[in-house]
């Protein structure tokens, strides 16, 4: 804002990446130096965005609707840039004015709509201008928007006006170090002695904190349970974590910046010097620990209370792995692709888009490494389902670098990036600390994994698998000279996940009612019994389209034998020549037509 942007046009302004740092984030890496840099680059586009949509304001009739004209934001943001540029910095890049500049923006741009009036999202603005002027010990007397009664002050709090309109405004006056909402009349705001927002008052939510010593330092990061710009697109309204749900997130917390520090201090280090806020979200099922983070949001992350430090320590790994690829991708284009959902990501549940799938694997290049220094450290209780973790993100991690690999949209940094990446595996791979058992047990789990998501969201050509219906029918062998399947994403398509949840409920100890409840051919299955193969069956003669029970059957005939492993490179073509012969009346079991195919000839690869 250092240039006034109502005279013209600022000076364009580059930044360039220092060889060292791009090779440390392409490795899942980069200390606190290299986040100082990323953050330095997301305040130069936040200041491009922030002049933008005041621009865009400018030239909008009527955008602000009953509030100040846009000439009294521009005054009040450039004059606390000039008194206290750090302050002035330190408040555009909390990451909720990133979220709520890019709405704003895309609701001008109508890619958006809000849940109230225009001016209601755009005028956050004052909300702005009035705690940079607090920062910066500049008085101001300005207007705010209201939601609901109530406005938002970034890393502030929430002003509540009991009786005011749903959609209204109210008056702030700031001096003397004081912010006042309403000030002559409810007349709230932060407690006294300033330097405490996180307290409550009459008609006064505080912000919280989380505080912990990470890497050497004291962190304090925002637990946001009532900004409306703490989701990730959309406006919300406050949900506030009562006093014993913000006892456990501290320690949570404190534990897993701990846990982080000990296993690996540069990335508890780079964690401490990029992570501002999290948003605190109550999961849909009990048990369920969901994370999400947003380009827009650097340095912020959304996500349920996890069960465990060490849960939680993953959490922090993975989401702050995309706050660091977002900050690059504003940087440089690492791929050009249509946007498409047709790629298996081994952690996903639904076919992927390539930029989504290079996302997920530089998360899990993280969570993998994380797993794989958090061996040593692991309670000797804990340390088989540790290994496990390790020995199957590894196994997600490479199947997910081999995919990208062979994908002609990575660009040339794309290419390189990858590289970085994939230099991470020999080491992983070569690590002998992971039982031979558990090993198996690892990669049985990344199969059925990708068995399941096949036999869901993969279809055989029609005219293929009418011929081999017919081949079935007439006793002939299966011919395997037949296209590949393409991509029809089925996301109703239930998905337990039981199989794997068995896994680790054994490798941990006794259930704690968090996993998935499997069947007995599951059980059976996860056992070795070569009894799961008549107990899917069974299953499919109740259902013979549900994709749980053809996926085990598949496993269960290919770990049953070699002669069936060929199976696993089709896994989807069984359930689609079973339905073709369906259509046409004739019966089959399922155990049948598996195991004719799996005996077929011309075997080809599987390219998808």
């Amino acid at each position: 804002m250092q240039t006034d942007g109502r005279s013209g046009p600022a000076r364009a302004a580059h930044h360039l990446i220092p060889s060292a740092y791009f090779q440390d984030l392409a490795a899942g890496r980069g200390g606190p130096e290299t986040i100082r840099f990323l953050r330095t680059t997301e305040y130069s586009r936040r200041l491009l965005l922030l002049r933008v949509l005041l621009g865009t304001i400018a030239a909008t009739p009527g955008a602000l609707g009953p509030l100040p004209g846009v000439d009294s934001a521009w005054d009040t943001l450039t004059a606390v840039q000039e008194h206290a540029p750090e302050d002035f910095q330190e408040l555009l890049l909390n990451p909720q004015i990133g979220v709520w500049l890019g709405h704003s923006l895309r609701r001008l741009s109508r890619t958006a709509w809000g849940d109230g009036p225009l001016w209601t999202d755009l005028g956050h603005l004052y909300a702005v201008c009035s705690v940079a002027a607090l920062r910066a010990g500049l008085r101001l007397r300005t207007t705010v928007p209201l939601r609901d009664g109530a406005a938002m002050f970034p890393t502030l709090g929430l002003a509540r006006l009991p009786g005011r309109p749903h959609w209204g405004t109210a008056e702030v006056v700031v001096e003397a170090g004081r912010l006042r909402v309403d000030p002559y009349g409810a007349c709230v705001g932060p407690p006294e002695p300033p330097g405490t927002p996180d307290g409550d008052a009459p008609g006064w939510q505080g912000l919280r904190r989380l505080r912990a010593d990470v890497a050497g330092r004291p962190v304090d990061v925002w637990l946001d349970d009532i900004d409306p710009y703490r989701d990730l697109s959309e406006p919300l309204p406050p949900e506030r974590l009562d006093k014993d749900e913000t006892a456990r997130w501290q320690e949570r917390f404190t534990r897993a910046t701990a846990l982080l520090t000990r296993s690996d201090p540069s990335m508890a280090a780079a964690v401490a010097e990029g992570l501002r806020t999290i948003t605190a979200v109550r999961p849909a099922k009990p048990g369920v620990v969901v994370s999400a983070s947003s380009g827009d949001a650097f340095g912020g992350m959304l996500a349920s209370l996890p069960p465990d430090p060490v849960t939680l320590a993953v959490t922090l790994v993975h989401e702050f792995q995309h706050t660091k690829l977002g900050g690059l991708l504003h940087l440089l284009t690492l791929e050009q692709d249509s946007g498409a959902e047709r790629h298996y990501a081994p952690w996903r549940d639904d076919p992927r888009p390539l930029g989504g799938l290079l996302q997920g694997a530089y998360a899990f290049l993280g969570i993998t490494d994380f797993w794989c220094r958090y061996l040593d450290e692991a309670p000797r209780a804990e340390r088989p389902l540790a290994e496990f973790e390790f020995a199957l993100r590894r196994r997600q991690t490479q199947d997910a670098l081999r995919v990208l690999d062979a994908d002609p949209g990575l660009t040339a940094h794309g290419r390189r990036f990858l590289r970085g990446m994939t230099a991470r595996l020999p080491s992983w791979w070569a690590d002998n600390r992971i039982r031979p058992d558990i090993a198996a047990l690892a990669e049985f789990a990344a199969t059925d994994h990708r068995t399941g998501w096949r036999i869901r969201h993969l279809s055989p050509a029609p005219d293929d698998v009418r011929a081999l219906a017919r081949a079935f029918v007439a006793g002939a062998a299966a011919d395997w000279r037949i296209a590949e399947s393409f991509v029809v994403p089925d996301l109703a398509a239930p998905w337990s996940h039981a199989r794997t949840g068995l896994i680790r409920q054994r490798l941990a100890g006794p259930a704690d009612g968090t996993w998935p409840e499997p069947s007995d051919a599951d059980r059976a299955l996860v056992a070795r019994d070569p009894a799961a193969t008549d107990a899917y069956a069974r299953l499919l003669a109740d259902d013979p389209e549900a994709p749980e029970p053809w996926t085990g059957l598949v496993l269960a005939l290919a770990t049953g034998g070699p002669a069936a492993g060929p199976l696993l490179r089709r896994p989807e073509l069984p359930r689609a020549v079973h339905r073709e012969l369906r259509v046409t009346g004739t019966a089959a079991d399922p155990r049948h037509v598996a195991c004719w195919l799996a005996a077929g000839t011309a075997w080809p690869s599987s390219g998808n």
